[in-house]
């Protein structure tokens, strides 16, 4: 591995509420490692700069804009591109941690790549998407767990092979009733998909697809939509939007204010005054 320069910087996070992931945030010039593997399924997005990665003998470009995809335990290695600095967010994902939100009949448990490295602006969506949501402290499990759900169907898709239109996969409906009558009831507090699918007795897998079906949101879009308006009617009979903030789970008043706006067109504020 050549020597770090005094550009370089790296940032490991792990979110407490997600065992079995690790963040990393990097910035390297003029660096480059040896072969190496990890135990883990790793996941990157290239913000800045480029790279290239060498795979089982072949060596891949990575530029500004791609995902870099790894199974757990592959060897590679990997050198920053020119002077250019290289910036990158990665998510290493276990396998145990990432095989409930897959279909086993379809994937049998596990992700496999023919590739290395992926254009597809969808998925680096989703990858930067997850890497903001599992990084950031305000996160709950429900924020948490549907950006991974998110994040691993999108790995899925090209892992399959084929785009995944959901068209064969039963809606359940029966069984969302509960799950949906439950979000209505508790909408405040810290639960996850984990859950919400133990209630339905489905797999986090069927269950997220289930209850989008079903319902027309996802568990994650419904619940905030369930705060949102009650937060409105309170706001309405004059209560502070501090307090509201916290009664309806949120972690600060700022919270509140990023939901209520993307979903009411307002901050909560000048709802309240108009």
């Amino acid at each position: 591995m050549s020597e770090p320069s005094m550009s370089d910087s790296v940032r490991f996070y792990r979110p407490r509420l997600m065992p079995g992931v690790e963040l990393v945030s990097v910035c390297y010039r003029e660096r480059s490692f040896p072969e190496h593997s990890h135990s883990e399924y790793v996941v990157g997005a290239v913000v800045a700069g480029a790279e290239t990665l060498t795979v089982a003998g072949p060596s891949n470009r990575v530029d500004t804009g791609n995902v870099l995809r790894l199974h757990p335990d592959e060897a590679h290695a990997n050198a920053t591109i020119g002077p250019d600095i290289l910036r990158y967010d990665v998510l290493y994902l276990r396998e145990d941690t990432i095989r409930p939100y897959l279909d086993r009949g379809r994937h049998g448990g596990a992700l496999r790549f023919q590739m290395p490295v992926s254009d597809d602006p969808a998925l680096l969506a989703a990858v930067s998407a997850a890497h903001a949501a599992l990084g950031c402290d305000l996160s709950g499990r429900m924020e948490q767990e549907s950006a991974l759900a998110v994040l691993v169907q999108a790995l899925a898709v090209e892992s399959c092979g084929v785009p995944d239109t959901n068209e064969s996969q039963p809606v359940h409906a029966a069984r969302i009733i509960d799950a949906k009558a439950y979000i209505d009831a508790n909408y405040a507090d810290g639960f996850g998909l984990h859950d919400l699918a133990r209630l339905s007795g489905l797999s986090v897998f069927h269950f997220t697809r289930s209850f989008k079906k079903a319902v027309g949101l996802s568990p994650l879009a419904y619940r905030n939509q369930r705060r949102v308006t009650e937060a409105r009617m309170r706001l309405l009979d004059g209560q502070p939007i501090a307090q509201v903030a916290l009664d309806m789970g949120y972690a600060d008043q700022s919270h509140l204010t990023r939901q209520f706006q993307r979903i009411v067109g307002a901050s909560p504020r000048r709802y309240a005054q108009q």
